[in-house]
Parts: C-alpha cells; sequence; structure tokens
C-alpha cells in the first residue's frame, strides 16, 4: 500500500467576461465527474505550466509584453504586469487545463493586489516549487511531510532575505526601484522624488492628463482608517474604491440610523449646490442607510447627491481627534446629540467642503479645501509645540504624533501625461504598482534585484537541508532551494544570454550584494547599478507562490460541475 496522503478537493470555476452577454470563442464544455489520482496532478500541472509559460518571457527589465485581443476587431492590448495579464483569461479551452490555469490565476492575482508587483516572480517560483515537489512525490517521497520542509523552508529563507536587508538611502534609491516596474526613466525620476517626500504612507492620486508630459503637484491631506457603510457607495467596485470629487463633507457624533437624521444632510447638500456628499459618523445603518443607498441607486440623470456614508475605524481620544481634525480641515461644524446641533437639525452652513475625498484599502483620504491653508497650519505649529513639552515617556506622545502626521501627512497629486491614449493607460497602472511597492521600500529597506537575493537564500536552505534528520522533511527544502534559483535563471534567459548557468555560479560567488544586469549582461553590484527589490514585496511573493504550490501538490481530486460557479475576480 501506498503512502497515506491528506486529500483535498479542489472545486473548479470558471471565471467569465466582464461582459457576459457577448459571446466568447470558444465554450468550454465540463462534465460532472470527480478525477483522482495521478490524473488530477496531470491536469493541474497543465494549467500551472500554460501560465507559467505565458508570463515568464514578461520576466526582468527586458522580458517581453503580452498581447491581448478581447474581441476580432479590436485594438491588441500589449501588457507586462502579471497581475492584468491573468485578470484577461477567462478559460484556456480546455477543461482539464482550466484547473490549474485558475490556481495560478487566483496567485498572481493576489500577489499583485497585496504587494503591487512581483505577479510573474511567483508564477515561476510556484511552478518549479510543483514541478519539483510533483517529481519527488512520484519517486515515493511523503507528500505531506515534503510539503512541511517547504513551509519550514519557506520561513528559513525570509530570515535570510531579510538578513540581505538595506534602509533606502534616498531619492535615487526610489527611482531605481521605480525603474524596475515602469522601465521608463523620466516617470521612474518624478516617483521616487513624489515617495521620497510624502514618505511610506502618503497618498497619491494618478489621474491621466491630455499634455504629453507629467505634472505632479503636493497637497496637504488626511488618511484615516475607516469603514464603507454599503457596497453601493463604491464608484470602482471591483478595486472597492469610491472617490468624489469637491463633496459637502459632514461630520457626526451620532450613530444614524432614522431616515430623518440624514435627510437634512442630503437636503443641506443640495442647498449648498454640491453633487456629491461625504457623511462621516459614528455608524451609519438601518432606515438611514436605507435612505443613502436609494438615493445612491436613482439612474445618474435623475439622483442629485452622488453619496459615500462611512465609520471611523479610530476609538476614544482618537476618534474624538479624528473628527476635530476633519472638520478642521474641511470646515464642518461637528454635529451630534452633545454639540451645537444633530443631525437631524442639519443647516447648510453645518457642511464643511473638501477637494476631493477617496476611500480605499480600509481608509479615506481627505484632501482639505484650499479655504482652510491658514487654520490648518496654525493647529500644526501649536501641535508641534505641545509635543516638544511633552515627555518622552507620556503614553499619550506617540498618539500626538500620528495626529500631527494626520494634519501633515501631504497628498500627492500625480497627473500622467503621453502622446498616446495606450502609452497614458500604461504609465497610470505602472505608477500605481509602483507606488505600492515604493512605499513597502521605505518601511521594509531593500535587497539586491533582479531575482538575486532570493537565490543568495538558497546556502541557508542548504545548510538546514544538511542538518535535518527527516530524510523527506530534508528534500521539501531542498525544492525550495532550487525554485529559488528559477526568477534569476529566467531573466537572465529573456536577456538573451547563452549561457544562464554559467551567470548564475558568478552571482552566487559575487555574495549578496551581486546580480545580473539584464541590460549589459554582467554580473553588478546591486546598489551600484540601482537594481533593487523591496524586500516586503519579495517576501509576499515567496510566501504566497509556496503557499499556492503546496496547495496543488496536496489535492488528491478534483470535482467537474457541469455549471461551474462564475466569478469575475479571480
Amino acid at each position: 500500500m501506498g503512502k497515506r496522503r491528506a486529500l483535498r478537493v479542489l472545486c473548479l470555476a470558471v471565471y467569465q467576461k466582464e461582459k457576459p452577454e457577448k459571446k466568447t470563442m470558444f465554450q468550454v464544455k465540463y462534465v460532472p465527474k470527480v478525477v483522482g489520482q495521478p490524473e488530477s496532478q496531470q491536469q493541474i500541472g497543465y494549467g500551472i505550466n500554460a501560465i507559467a509559460d505565458l508570463l515568464a518571457p514578461t520576466l526582468g527589465p527586458v522580458g517581453g509584453h503580452v498581447a491581448s485581443g478581447p474581441d476580432a476587431g479590436r485594438r491588441v492590448e500589449l501588457i507586462d504586469d502579471a497581475a492584468t495579464i491573468v485578470r484577461r483569461i477567462i478559460s484556456l479551452g480546455d477543461a482539464q487545463k482550466d484547473v490549474g490555469a485558475m490556481v495560478m490565476r487566483s496567485l498572481v492575482w493576489r500577489v499583485g493586489q497585496r504587494a503591487g508587483d512581483g505577479g510573474a516572480t511567483a508564477a515561476v517560483l510556484a511552478r518549479a516549487i510543483y514541478c519539483d515537489g510533483l517529481r519527488m512525490a512520484a519517486a515515493g517521497l511523503n507528500s505531506a511531510r515534503l510539503t512541511r520542509g517547504i513551509e519550514q523552508g519557506v520561513r528559513i529563507a525570509l530570515d535570510a532575505l531579510r538578513q540581505q536587508v538595506a534602509p533606502i538611502a534616498g531619492e535615487n534609491d526610489l527611482a531605481a526601484l521605480a525603474r524596475t516596474i515602469t522601465k521608463d526613466d523620466q516617470l521612474s525620476a518624478v516617483l521616487g522624488e513624489m515617495s521620497y517626500l510624502l514618505g511610506p504612507d502618503a497618498h497619491v492620486v494618478i489621474e491621466k492628463f491630455v499634455a504629453p508630459y507629467l505634472h505632479r503637484r503636493y497637497v496637504a491631506g488626511a488618511r484615516i482608517g475607516a469603514e464603507i457603510q454599503s457596497m453601493y457607495f463604491y464608484t470602482e467596485a471591483e478595486q472597492k474604491k469610491s472617490v468624489l470629487t469637491a463633496p459637502a463633507v459632514a461630520i457626526l457624533d451620532e450613530r444614524l440610523k432614522e431616515a430623518g437624521q440624514v435627510i437634512p444632510l442630503m437636503e443641506a447638500a443640495v442647498a449648498q449646490g454640491a453633487k456629491t456628499l461625504v457623511i462621516i459618523a459614528m455608524e451609519v445603518s438601518g432606515a438611514a442607510l436605507g435612505a443613502l443607498v436609494t438615493n445612491h441607486r436613482q439612474p445618474a440623470d435623475k439622483r442629485k447627491l452622488a453619496i459615500c456614508a462611512v465609520k471611523l475605524k479610530p476609538v476614544g481620544q482618537e476618534l474624538k481627534w479624528a473628527m476635530t481634525d476633519l472638520a478642521l480641515l474641511t470646515g464642518a461644524t461637528l454635529l451630534g446629540p452633545n454639540q451645537v446641533r444633530s443631525g437631524a437639525s442639519a443647516r447648510p452652513g453645518d457642511l464643511g467642503r473638501a477637494q476631493r475625498f477617496e476611500f480605499a484599502n480600509n481608509s479615506i483620504a481627505l484632501v482639505a479645501h484650499d479655504s482652510k491653508r491658514s487654520e490648518i497650519q496654525e493647529e500644526i505649529s501649536r501641535l508641534r509645540r505641545f509635543i516638544a513639552a511633552t515627555p518622552f515617556d507620556d503614553e499619550e506622545r506617540p498618539k500626538l504624533v500620528k495626529r500631527l502626521s494626520t494634519l501633515t501627512g501631504g497628498v500627492g497629486e500625480l497627473k500622467i501625461g503621453a502622446h498616446t491614449k495606450g502609452e497614458r493607460e500604461l504609465r497610470e497602472v505602472q505608477s500605481e504598482r509602483a507606488f505600492k511597492v515604493l512605499s513597502e521600500a521605505q518601511r521594509g529597506g531593500v535587497v539586491a534585484g533582479g531575482g538575486a537575493a532570493l537565490y543568495h537564500c538558497t546556502d541557508a536552505l542548504l545548510a538546514a537541508a544538511a542538518k535535518e534528520q527527516d530524510d523527506d522533511v530534508a528534500a521539501g527544502m531542498r525544492i525550495l532551494a532550487r525554485a529559488l534559483s528559477e526568477p534569476l535563471r529566467q531573466i537572465i534567459v529573456n536577456s538573451g544570454h547563452s549561457a544562464p548557468e554559467v551567470i548564475v555560479n558568478r552571482v552566487r560567488e559575487g555574495g549578496p550584494a551581486a546580480t545580473y544586469n539584464a541590460y549589459t549582461q554582467q554580473v553588478v553590484n546591486a546598489r551600484e547599478a540601482g537594481i533593487l527589490d523591496a524586500v516586503d514585496v519579495l517576501a509576499k511573493v515567496l510566501h504566497i507562490a509556496a503557499s499556492g504550490a503546496m496547495m496543488a501538490l496536496s489535492t488528491d481530486a478534483i470535482i467537474y460541475h457541469k455549471k461551474p460557479k462564475e466569478e469575475m475576480t479571480p
């Protein structure tokens, strides 16, 4: 009898186009059935290899693009972002290949959402771990202990990765890191400057610009944790984001449960001439929320107001400070039972105004109205004096410093210009990815880029495997060690070098500072050449890739449904 293995069943879902009413070029027919070993692993492998083969050529600074043609007669889209590429894939046209393909699609998409970059690296890593693990399991090794070895290896590799970290030295480091994403010197320089000046927690508004150049602007603003009160308030549902321009702002220190508490707020906003309204309250629920949603769901040509209602996350004294600061930034009167007036008695003059409001990533970003600049600066100066007089061991000091950062926290505006519409759209997407990565780099530091940092972790893994007494667990560690060289090797191949193994060995001999320059095809010092990766991004990539590969390895059966569940998001 073979060694017992844990049974995990993978249910397949087919992802539909965003406009499902259009007929696809092919219809995938699913016959209801259950498939077990060894066919299940083979079918998962088909899809994993198909997606990895698609994304691998895009890896690195000289990697290629993937051409996406949604329908005949429409413009072909050239994409180099792995997360966007996999999102365009609805099906491979073969039910057997779709299983592994959708596993990889989800994996790469999660990397893009959480890390901002690294989807192609994750695909290459996951494929290497899965294929090597499958080979070992076929040779008779226990897959559960192999998986345990891979899991332990991830922890060892992450520790080794952290030991290579160096802090960001300045604007040039950030620009160099941005260049690995955008491959555009001009855009990278602007991104590096904005990230450096605004800091890791800054909010940057990115907009397309008709002129053929880049324009940036720095504006004071505030960013505070919050919860949106209804999914209907999203203006960009797929991104779970709500953006309102020039909104009226109501701030209430009370829970809104009755329609009579919110209707006066809407009437006051209309009386002000506002087209959008932001309601910031302790809670919005019941009939009050129903009234707002009913208004929001009206056709755009009949709706008088676009509305977003949020609840702030801070509690206690920090919540009071947040509401006070938002009232200062917008000029709104703080309403509530213990204030001058309640929401049910709101007047047009009680509402403040903002230049821009955005809810995303469980926080709000609010750009203050220009008329409030002097008052904001006065409060900043007063707060700085108060902090200077507060002892360092005072438990309130960290909260005061956080409040100061809310008032001074810059919001940047970057207008993306280019000669063509396609170039503008590409630059916009790249900028959004880059800012996420640059923030991670400022918080966690950087390591050698180009796949070298992962490869430099292999010695630690091999040393741990040599000490491991369980042969199967040690084999799992060695599987991961071999996989960590694949991103570097793929970048070398993509650059057109004919002897990747020679270069890999030279990078190893060069130590943790060494990497491969795909432009010059030389082994160089990563810092001096400006070839850097954010360590936190690499850590997320490694963790997600290994988790996905281990899940695929431990799947023993596949259930095919006649009508799989339809999902838009990977």
